[in-house]
């Protein structure tokens, strides 16, 4: 699959098979002797007044090239050398319209916010059940905090260096966007415990969490 298309159609496309202005003014030459085998490199071509029936000048090769340089047409490949989906972010940010601000990403934490009032009532009330258990510390166990809450603050941010292989799977969302996850401190599963069994804060949610397009995967 290689084409040329308008900036105007950048939104219809994955960043990931755009080339970067730069290497599609490379890629693009090579077609200049038949423009017809490259879609889209005809309509570039009429755009400016450039017949693709004879053979393309090399002043004429020079104008359409300057269209790819200015990010005006861009080069749709499988495979690009450097696509416009991470390494061209900041540099070409300004052909990317809503895509700048809107793509695959994770969710990161930002803060984590406790009810104080209401879990000191929690802890207190707790605090009387305990009062059984001889000769042990209150708070020394996770069923003292039973019933506390808490709400995680995530942050939708981009996906690194790291994550390249997730950004075809990975939904896209507002760069920014927050999200609130209510928790309670519950005794749940636990794989990791001999007993099967732990106290945690649920639902389990880690601090780094990523959304697939495919809510099975």
């Amino acid at each position: 699959m290689k084409r040329l298309i308008p900036r105007a159609d950048i939104e219809k496309y994955d960043l990931t098979k755009i080339e970067s202005p730069y290497f599609s003014r490379i890629e693009v030459r090579a077609f200049f002797r038949a423009p017809y085998t490259l879609p889209g490199l005809c309509e570039l071509l009429r755009e400016c007044n450039i017949s693709p029936v004879c053979g393309v000048a090399e002043k004429d090769q020079r104008r359409v090239l300057e269209k790819l340089a200015e990010g005006e047409w861009l080069f749709v490949m499988e495979r690009p050398f450097l696509s416009l989906s991470r390494e061209c972010r900041v540099k070409y940010g300004h052909l990317m319209g809503r895509r700048l601000y809107v793509g695959p990403g994770k969710w990161e934490k930002v803060s984590i916010d406790y009810d104080g009032v209401k879990n000191t009532a929690i802890l207190a009330a707790n605090r009387l059940v305990s009062a059984g258990d001889e000769g042990r510390l209150f708070l020394s166990d996770g069923k003292d905090f039973a019933n506390t809450t808490r709400v995680m603050t995530q942050r939708w941010i981009r996906l690194d260096g790291r994550d390249e292989q997730l950004i075809q799977r990975s939904v896209e969302r507002r760069y920014g966007e927050l999200r609130h996850i209510k928790q309670r401190y519950l005794e749940g599963d636990d794989n990791w415990q001999v007993g099967g069994k732990s106290w945690h804060w649920q639902p389990v949610t880690p601090d780094v969490a990523y959304e697939y397009k495919d809510a099975g995967q």
